[in-house]
């Protein structure tokens, strides 16, 4: 446990979410975001464009406190608090159990206020919040993980710092509708400084998640160009929608279809326009042509899940081959 505290040390609850995230691929992370609010995909996701590589030990310590944390909920939610803590202190020790336990209540009220600090350099948000009273800073602080509000107490004037430690170390219970209103206020000061992260070479994993969400993919898209267009922008280039598919070049979409079961493209184009049907029916041969008919006038009813899942196999295919270069993208876009 230790060692695992050294190795994570300086590490943010949202960054290690997205290197979690990583760590577990790409189809895992979907289903977990199929669960989540939609605020949370997008930081999640701005954090993944963030991540360039994790090394070996990184990973390990990653999935072991998750691990942990994982086992420390489930005794919560099947024993109570008391129950938890006792299995803790057993198997931990009172120091390490007594820190994972403050954490785990850190992560739910982090998670419901200000998780968005992630994001935010320790300096930038001191000028931020330097004019706030003592108390608010204190609220704010006491929120934050000890070393992320320590690298903001630092950059306060002295007798700023004075006063907010002190409301730090007497502050008791808060209202829930207090540290919400706080938080909200606190947002709508920072958006321009969530306007400036960095877009580096995790945008691919980010395009891929959003790609295997479907539709609710462009909801998120228009939510982070709302906060930084030009990652939206970047997130956007890197996407491969069924748009795109039918807009390739037919010799493309022919080599695609080859692939591709009749039964799911007929599922896969049930909504489409007539323009896109005929995109498709005129890269294939007369044989496959009728075929396809014959299987689309079949079809009834169709659940637009259903539709979404054939139009995912036939994106995988296509990507594939984009991968492997037998469909170059670049080239059909000049």
């Amino acid at each position: 446990m230790a060692e695992v505290k050294d190795i994570l040390k300086g590490m943010g609850m949202l960054e290690k979410v997205a290197n979690f995230c990583v760590l577990i691929g790409e189809e895992a992370t979907v289903k977990i975001f199929q669960h989540l609010p939609k605020h949370l995909v997008e930081e999640i996701s701005t954090a993944i464009t963030m991540i360039t590589s994790i090394d070996k030990e990184t990973s390990l310590a990653i999935l072991e406190e998750f691990h942990l944390f994982t086992k420390s909920k489930s005794f919560i939610s099947s024993g109570g608090y008391d129950y938890a803590k006792d299995i803790l202190y057993k198997s931990l020790g009172k120091a390490e159990a007594d820190e994972v336990l403050a954490k785990l209540s850190r992560m739910k009220l982090a998670s419901q206020s200000f998780s968005y600090l992630d994001a935010i350099n320790p300096k930038q948000l001191s000028d931020f919040i330097k004019d706030e009273s003592p108390q608010t800073i204190a609220v704010i602080l006491s929120h934050m993980e000890a070393h992320k509000a320590a690298d903001v107490l630092v950059q306060l004037d002295e007798d700023v710092k004075v006063k907010v430690t002190m409301q730090m170390a007497t502050i008791k219970d808060v209202s829930p509708d207090v540290v919400r209103t706080i938080s909200v206020v606190l947002e709508k000061k920072l958006e321009s400084l969530l306007s400036s992260i960095v877009d580096v070479g995790g945008v691919k994993v980010v395009a891929d998640m959003l790609n295997r969400l479907g539709p609710r993919s462009q909801d998120i898209l228009k939510n982070i160009n709302g906060v930084d267009t030009a990652l939206a922008t970047k997130i956007k280039e890197n996407m491969f929608v069924f748009e795109d598919l039918l807009n390739l070049d037919p010799e493309y979409i022919m080599k695609i279809l080859q692939n591709v079961d009749t039964a799911d493209v007929a599922v896969a184009m049930k909504n489409a326009t007539e323009e896109d049907m005929l995109k498709v029916t005129s890269a294939m041969s007369q044989r496959a042509s009728d075929r396809f008919k014959e299987e689309f006038e079949m079809l009834t009813k169709v659940k637009i899940k259903d539709i979404e899942t054939a139009q995912r196999k036939m994106l995988d295919v296509a990507q594939k081959m984009i991968e492997e270069g037998v469909i170059d993208r670049d080239m059909d876009e000049q």
